[in-house]
């Protein structure tokens, strides 16, 4: 199962500064077979962890997303509309006590996503041009 699915709902916000990230220094076209296996081994050794990451983050935002459609429903104001904004403000409270790390998890589940995808795809672009060769 080498699929990078969809991301953990990747940020929006600016970098302060534009640094490239090591894997994109760090893996570069493939010219080889034994580069492509290093490539391979190296994703198989953190998609993994990167799966882990990606169900808690998908866990947390889908909660969210639950309350938040259920408050888009209710008239601003009214009491069930604060009701559902106090249990919004409460799982944030529940994730900053139980997950202390939360934001760099996030991070993290970014970063790999990032990496894993631009893995695949060089070993992908590997592959699609060694079956060219062969035709």
């Amino acid at each position: 199962n080498e699929g990078v699915k969809e991301g953990c709902t990747a940020s929006t916000e600016p970098s302060s500064t534009i640094e490239l990230p090591d894997y994109l220094i760090k893996y570069i076209a493939i010219v080889s077979y034994e580069q492509r296996q290093n490539y391979k081994d190296d994703f198989n050794a953190e998609y993994d962890e990167y799966r882990a990451l990606h169900a808690r983050m998908e866990t947390v935002a889908r909660r969210f997303i639950k309350l938040d459609a259920q408050r888009k429903r209710l008239s601003p104001g009214s009491k069930e509309y604060q009701n559902v904004h106090e249990e919004v403000l409460q799982e944030y409270q529940k994730i900053k006590q139980s997950s202390p790390n939360y934001h760099e998890e996030k991070y993290r589940c970014e970063y790999l996503h990032n990496k894993l995808a631009h893995i695949k795809r060089l070993i992908g672009e590997f592959d699609q041009q060694q079956a060219e060769s062969w035709h």
